[in-house]
This record gives C-alpha cells, structure tokens and sequence, in this order.
C-alpha cells in the first residue's frame, strides 16, 4: 500500500481524538511504520494502522496496561495511580472521601494538581468548598480499569486546567467473556461482592459491572459503605464510525476518625486508632453519563464526546477541636452539589508539510458548572449548625481551542508543538451577604513542544516545554475582576528506550515553576493561597515484561520543592509542606500453570507491591517520619474458580497517613494554647481479603 494512502482506521482497535474514546490523552492514527516512536526505530512496513500512541510528548510520560495494573493487589481505582512513578496516595479522612494525592513533587490534595479523566468525563471539580480540583476516583472498580495514561507536566496543547504536575487518564473496558461472580471477606468487618458481565464477541470496552463494599474500619470512626454500577455500550455505526455510551451510579456513606495529637499518642492518653471525636465523616455521590462518536471521513479523524455529571459531597470533620469555639466545639460541615455539561471535540489530519507523515489537529472544549456550596460550624454535642461561614452560588463556564502540529523534518526527528487557549468565566452569589452578585472573567494562552530526536534504534532523547494553568477557587473572586490564573511553566529533558523483547525504560530531569501555590490550611480544612514555588527533579522507569508469566515496573522519583519567595508564614527558599522528596514503587507478578487439575490448567499468581516515601517536610522546618510498605496477592484459577488471598500492609508497619503541625486543644473547659504541635492521622494497619471468584 503506498504511503501516501494510509488506510482507514479501524475506530475499534485505534484512538481517535482529544483524550480519545475512553478519555484518552493525546494519541494518533498514525501508520505503523510512520514516524519515530520512543519503543523503537522506524522499520519499514506494510502501511496499516495500530492501536498504539504517538511519540509521546514527553520522557517522562507513561501508560499502565492491565498486565502492571494487576500485578499487585489494589483496593480502589486511585490505588492504581501507585503504579505511575513519583505518585503516592493517602485517605487519611476515610474510606470515601477523595483520595490526598502525591505527584512529581506536587502535593495535588485532592486533586488540584492533576488533570483526571475517566472513560471520556472529567473528574476534577470546579470551585469545590473542600478543595479546587476535588477529584473522588471511588466509583471506579480497579478491575474495570484496562488502562491508566500518565502525562507528567502541562506539555501537551490537550491538558487544561488542573493540569499542573500532569494528567492522568482512565481507559475502561473488562475483557472476562460472560459473567464474572465475586466475594470477598476480609479483617475488620470488610465484605465486597463483584458483578460484570462482557459479552464474548463484543470488545473489552462493552461490558457492565456493580460493586458494593463495606467495613466497620480499622479502628473507631472508620466504618465505610459504597456501591457503584458501571455500563458501557460501543456500537459501530457505519465502517468507519462507531459510538460508544457510558453510565454509571455511585453512592457512599463514611466515618472518619480524624486526627490526633502526636503527643496524646506517645504517652498513651491515646490509641493511635482512636478518635477524638466519633461524628466525623461524609457521603459522596455521583451519577454521569458520556456519549462519544469517533471514527474516520475521508482524510480526517474525528472524535465528539458530550458528557453530563451530577455531583454530591457532604463532609464532617473537626482538626482543632476546642480552640476556636471553647463551648460549641470547631466541628465543620462542608456541602458540594454541583451539575456539570461539557463536551469535546477534535479533528486529526495527516498533511505534507516537511514529509508525508506530518499531521495537523484541532480541538474545542466546552463546560458549565453550577454549584450550591456551604461550610457551616456544628455543635459538637447537639450537631446543629451554629454559624455560616460560607453560603453560595458559583455558575462557572469554560471554553477551550486548541491547534497541534506534528513535522519531521528529518528522518528520525519529530517536532511536535502547539498553542492552547483556554477562556473561564464565573459568576458568585452570596447568600450571607443579602444575595450580593459579582463576575469574573479570564483567559489563558499556553504555549507547548516538543523535541524528539530518534538517537538509535529503540533510543529516544526528548525535550518538552509548557505552560499551563491552575483555575482559582471561585469564592476569591472580586467583582469584574479578571481572573487570576496560577500560572505554570515547565520543562523536561529525558530519555526513552524500549525493545522488542518487553523492556522498557525512562530517564529525565525536570523543572517547574508556579506563580503562586496552595497549601492545606487546617484550621478552615480548606486550601488556602502561599507564595510562588519551584519543583526540581528526575525520575526513572523501567518495565520489564520478558514473558507472559513475569512483570516487573519500578519507578522512582525525586523532587526538592521550595518557595521562591517568601510570604506569610513562608520564607523563600523553604520547602514546600507535605511534598515527600522521593518515592519509589515497585511492582512484580509471577503468573505460572502449575499443572493440570481436572483436564483444566492451573494458573498461579504471586504479586508484590513495594512503596517507598522518603523525607516528608511539614510545617516549619520538620520532617515527618518515612514510610515503606509492602502489599502481596496469591491466587489460583482452574478456568472457571479463582481463589485469591490479598493483603495490604503486609509487615504490619506502624505509619502514619497524615501529618500536620498546628494549634488545637481538644480538651474542652481546659486553657488553650497557640503553639503548634504535631498531629498524626494512622495509616492503616496489616488486613487481609480472601476472594472467591466464578467466572461463568
């Protein structure tokens, strides 16, 4: 087939599109044989299109397929994001409520930092009263998950907001033929069940599944309940086209133990599981559906993808106790409602500009959020409401274009760079100040590119710049002010090799700076605004996957994070609280036939998951403690019986979640002080889950 004909894609077996079908980040139809890739040289080849990625627009940037994800044992959709090298991820206010995440020196919180998507819809939210950018990842099953793509740093024209330290994006689909039937029984109380169904000829992307979970908690104030549902339909519509519809619903109700004081711990006032104040907690919820229309026309490849969410978030929490309010107590509740409709769209087209291969895209965005929001002081005794602190409205707009240009122009040199435009308007009621209105408006240009130099065969050397944008809280905003943006420039320098014998293996150095930053305040138990700050770091990864019975991925990243200037209780050059300096995972997986039972084979599976956090700054000038952990998985499958056996900490490490330094006094009556102390919320002790799986 001549090269300048390329073949129609195939919409089932190649993305298409911004994010593509299942929420993808950038990626291409691009011929196997097209142009330079970081797994290998150009070869040349029978001119037919793959599902596989452009160059990727950084060293640096990841994908995770099922046989990594799998590997270690994985309690929740966000516990996957540990197998992208420099994330950790905590819950240290209970199982339901979004995870604290940890990224290439970013403490994103829940989300402020990271760009989420997940099967075509956004997950961050905008304006949320807990945090910007909230993003709760718990009404996804980790076993519908067939891939997680990881896109460190705002390089790409397709990341907007929240895309700070990167974006990451959930592919779903479930590949068991029939019906998949699953119990679980675990320590502390924990029980799950497990429903899906994928029918045998469709693709893995048509498939349906349920959860229910619940535990009494590892201790008092943690008991948890959640189920979601998950249903996703791709239909092809002509040869070239095809549809693909997502739903899903998810509820949960959660305790949370809160914190406690460090010192209350070590002279044994208190058991490092217990809690001063049992009441603690939430609900969440969220219900969306997504359309997405992808395929090919002629010469052009376009991807549509609408989307509608309704979003609930009710949180209870108390970090001070009695220090503000010595009789009624400092318990606050937090309330989020919001509705959000959006869509995406793209187009993709191969051109000759400096070779046959060159490629132009296009794409546009829109958003609309509205938002009833509330942060109210609760009696600790009664639990009714003894002051507003916030009562608002926020109807929020964003619309986005952007333009992506694909040369080479020399043989194993590809120049990729593009502009993104991104325009945000909000408009605030509020209703603790006689319905009082005011509107803002803003927009944001960001530059990108990248360079990526084809050194040998399998070898890559990549370099990438971007600018890219943080949204502020919408509550910040003055009148007919315009709209202040957190504004973010980086830059990466790496490389890349992969082999055809599964290797492969990453290098690179990085350089961010913010216009301004956020950092968790606990005494409003919201993000609260601090000066400029830097990021500078590296990190590596290698995969490892020789045969289809081993898997191995390490990552490893290091990262000192400092303000560059001072403000407030923050000097210049200090480090950035809570952003651990290094992390390190690593994942393995042994999955042998041991024999044959029955006439059927008997397949094992030995997985580990090891995690390293080292030198974790809090608050002024201290360190918290280190953290290792180690999770493990043992299972046997005769074709249609699967018993597995999971544990989640499996050495028993006494470590802590999170860790805080700040006044409080929980001791209500006594005299309180201002000085700062340490206080700690507990990770979670050594559980173990046995599972019985049919597959029918």
């Amino acid at each position: 087939m001549p090269a300048t004909e390329p073949s129609r894609a195939d919409p089932r077996k190649a993305r298409t599109g911004a994010h593509g079908p299942a929420g993808h980040l950038p990626t291409d139809q691009t011929p196997a044989a097209a142009a330079p890739t970081s797994e290998g040289a150009d070869q040349p080849t029978d001119q037919v299109y793959v599902r596989a990625a452009t160059p990727p627009r950084t060293a640096s940037a990841v994908e995770r397929d099922r046989r990594v994800l799998s590997a270690a044992p994985h309690r929740t959709a966000s516990d996957l994001l540990l197998t992208v090298p420099g994330t950790f991820v905590t819950q240290h206010s209970g199982e339901g409520k979004a995870h604290q995440i940890f990224f290439r020196g970013f403490d994103a919180v829940h989300g402020q930092d990271i760009e989420f998507w997940v099967g075509g819809a956004p997950v961050n939210e905008v304006s949320n009263v807990h945090g910007q950018g909230y993003a709760d990842l718990h009404f996804v099953m980790p076993e519908v998950v067939t891939r997680v793509t990881a896109l460190p740093g705002p390089y790409s024209p397709e990341q907007g907001d929240f895309a700070v330290a990167g974006s990451m994006d959930f592919e779903l689909g479930y590949d068991e033929p029939g019906f998949t039937v699953s119990g679980s029984l675990g320590s502390y109380g924990a029980r799950r069940a497990f429903l899906a169904y994928h029918p045998k000829d469709a693709p893995a992307e048509t498939f349906g599944a349920f959860e229910t979970y619940e535990s009494d908690g590892f201790g008092v104030g943690r008991a948890a309940q959640r189920a979601s549902a998950i249903a996703q339909i791709v239909h092809p519509l002509h040869e070239d086209i095809e549809l693909r519809l997502l739903a899903s619903t998810y509820a949960a109700r959660f305790g949370s133990a809160g914190v406690l004081r460090l010192d209350d711990v070590e002279s044994g006032r208190m058991d490092r599981f217990d809690s001063y104040d049992t009441a603690q907690g939430g609900r969440s919820g969220r219900t969306q559906v997504v359309a997405d229309l992808r395929g090919a026309l002629d010469d052009w490849h376009f991807h549509f993808s609408p989307y509608a969410i309704s979003r609930s978030l009710e949180l209870d929490h108390d970090f001070t106790g009695f220090l503000e309010d010595p009789v009624n107590g400092d318990s606050t509740q937090q309330l989020n409602d919001a509705r959000t409709l959006g869509f995406r769209a793209s187009l993709r087209r191969q051109i000759k500009l400096l070779n046959e291969h060159d490629s132009i895209s296009v794409g546009i965005a829109g958003r609309d959020d509205s938002i009833e929001q509330s942060d109210r002081l609760l009696s600790q005794v009664t639990r009714e409401v003894t002051a507003s602190v916030i009562d608002s409205e926020v109807h929020a707009q964003s619309v986005s274009g952007f333009v992506d240009v694909s040369l080479r122009p020399l043989p194993r040199v590809v120049v990729r760079g593009g502009a993104r435009w991104d325009a945000l308007s909000f408009g605030i009621t509020d209703h603790l100040r006689n319905d009082q209105t005011r509107s803002a408006q803003g927009t944001h240009f960001g530059k990108k590119g990248t360079l990526d130099v084809a050194v040998v065969p399998g070898l890559h050397a990549l370099l990438s710049y971007g600018e890219g944008f943080r949204s502020p809280q919408a509550r910040s905003l003055g009148a007919g002010e315009r709209t202040p943006f957190t504004k973010v420039t980086s830059y990466e320098f790496g490389v890349r090799y992969g082999d055809a014998k599964r290797i492969r293996a990453s290098f690179a150095a990085f350089h961010t700076d913010l216009s301004d930053d956020v950092v968790f305040l606990e005494s409003v138990a919201r993000n609260e605004p601090v000066p400029a700050t830097q990021r500078n770091g590296a990190v590596i990864d290698f995969t490892a996957e020789p045969t289809p019975w081993f898997t191995s991925s390490l990552g490893a990243t290091y990262t000192r994070a400092t303000f560059t200037e001072s403000g407030g209780d923050y000097a210049e050059g200090a480090l950035v609280p809570f952003v651990p300096q290094m992390v390190v995972r690593d994942d393995l997986a042994l999955k042998p036939t041991l024999g044959k039972l029955l006439g059927r084979s008997l397949v094992g599976t030995f997985g580990l998951g090891l995690t390293y956090l080292y030198r974790r700054p809090i608050p002024y000038g201290e360190l918290g403690t280190n953290v290792f952990l180690m999770d493990a998985r043992v299972a046997a499958r005769l074709k249609e019986v699967e018993l597995s056996l999971e544990s989640f900490n499996l050495l028993d490490t006494d470590w802590n979640d999170g860790e805080f330094v700040y006044a409080s006094n929980f001791n209500q009556g006594s005299a309180p002080s201002l000085l700062p102390v340490q206080h700690v919320s507990a990770g979670a002790p050594r559980t173990v889950m046995a599972t019985l799986t049919l597959f029918i």
